[in-house]
């Protein structure tokens, strides 16, 4: 009975430890772990040597997302650009590297990456208004709204591509445009104050100052810092 007793008691105790230490895989690309956590966790797992070709692909990803967090932009390229040359067809990589390449002004760059995203996985909405956001950047404007349409063809449920389509027109002077997909942005997303702030502004554009400053009150009750997300 005693020894019955401690191996049920030894089971027990290796149970809770074992759910206790998750593999560092695990706490690498877990988002609600601290970012310095995640890249240390990241980083062990990497230089363990124990890591398969794709999962190694997959968490050099990972701390790169980690690393674009805490805003080292060029940690977090090299690390998508490890993850791309372990798995070239790593369209996420692509993605994310395009989005780090805009934050860091270079659009050509992110063109390239945004392109191969779409090329590999062309049927993912969030790639090509991402590219769209490219384009607008570098002001394209016609080729950012061909991008958002497409986006929205493919999710006609994305606030974000009609947002961005708006201030596409807004930019191109098609303020009755803007204004149209600033209420579908709207309907869809009714906590979103950057599209009242937006579509304020196309008022303002028409010269109808009152609908403007309804929409700016109405953008800043949402997020008081409205104006510093746009």
């Amino acid at each position: 009975m005693r020894l019955m007793a401690l191996l049920i008691l030894f089971f027990a105790v290796h149970s809770f430890a074992s759910a206790q230490s998750a593999p560092d895989t695990d706490f690498c690309a877990d988002a609600a772990t601290t970012i310095d956590d995640q890249i240390a966790a990241c980083t062990r797992a990497i230089t363990s040597g124990s890591l398969s070709t794709a999962v190694l692909s997959a968490t050099f990803f990972d701390r790169g997302d980690a690393w674009r967090g805490k805003g080292d932009n060029d940690r977090a390229i090299a690390d998508y650009s490890e993850a791309i040359r372990l798995n070239p067809r790593y369209a996420r990589a692509f993605a994310s590297r395009c989005g780090v390449w805009l934050i860091k002004g270079d659009n050509d760059r992110a063109i390239v990456d945004c392109n191969e995203a779409i090329r590999l996985d062309p049927q993912n909405a969030k790639f090509v208004h991402n590219r769209g956001l490219v384009w607008r950047r570098k002001g394209d404007y016609d080729r950012a709204i061909a991008d958002y349409n497409e986006a929205i063809r493919l999710n006609p449920q994305g606030s974000s591509a009609f947002y961005n389509r708006a201030g596409a027109w807004h930019d191109k002077g098609e303020d009755d445009r803007a204004i149209a997909d600033y209420n579908e942005a709207i309907q869809l997303n009714p906590q979103d104050g950057k599209a009242f702030y937006g579509r304020g502004d196309a008022w303002k554009a028409k010269g109808d100052n009152d609908r403007a400053n309804a929409d700016y009150s109405e953008a800043i009750r949402l997020d008081s810092h409205v104006n510093d997300r746009r």
